[in-house]
């Protein structure tokens, strides 16, 4: 809806001209979009890598499109860079489309806020994180919160509604919307829950 100004399924799709990528898009997504668009799906730890906190040149400014679906959780601190790196990518006028976990908290839970630096470890069959602070003290923390198994995917923050927006007008996104509205042709109906999809426009040259 945010590319075309209608909704249109994709299987009807054959816009080859229309370049988006992916943050670790689950398979069953990706397999369709690439048949629509000239899309790659891109992950932190695999080719084709990409580092949304640190994107290579290769990447600016060259997509109309980009897909984050419970990424921007798992990221190192601080996590504007993150906002900053999906901004880059994207060409004048492209569209941001993003999923996290957020609620009407009044700001986002940091769960390690001092641990700049940190490694995971699985001691006696606990999963633990070890983090260096900027004073060069190290912390270590329990109890994680880990989304599709233990690893890489350990749960950093969750956001606040309020900042995610902030995040991305800072990040210079405008026309921010959280789609919270019934759909029911797509067979989405109230009440909604937290981690709503979230759009947001790069703005055009023009703008």
């Amino acid at each position: 809806m945010r590319l075309f100004g209608e909704g249109r399924t994709l299987p009807t799709l054959r816009a080859n001209e229309i370049r988006g990528i992916g943050l670790s898009d689950s398979e069953i997504l990706a397999s369709r979009l690439v048949e629509s668009f000239d899309y790659i799906n891109t992950f932190y730890h695999a080719e084709p890598k990409l580092d949304i906190c640190n994107p290579g040149a290769a990447w600016i400014g060259k997509n109309d499109f980009l897909i984050s679906s419970d990424v921007f959780e798992h990221v190192p601190s601080p996590v504007q860079s993150a906002f900053d790196g999906a901004f880059a990518v994207l060409s004048p006028g492209a569209i941001f489309v993003l999923t996290v976990p957020f609620d009407q908290r009044s700001a986002t839970t940091e769960h390690f806020p001092n641990a700049k630096h940190f490694r995971l470890v699985d001691f006696d069959d606990e999963w633990l994180l070890v983090g260096k602070t900027d004073a060069g003290t190290y912390e270590v923390h329990k109890d994680l919160i880990f989304h599709g198994g233990p690893g890489t995917t350990v749960e950093m923050r969750f956001f606040s509604r309020q900042a995610v927006i902030a995040h991305l007008e800072a990040a210079g996104f405008i026309d921010v919307q959280v789609h919270d509205q019934a759909v029911p042709e797509y067979g989405i109906f109230p009440p909604h829950h937290e981690g709503l999809p979230i759009t947001a426009r790069k703005p055009s040259l023009n703008a």
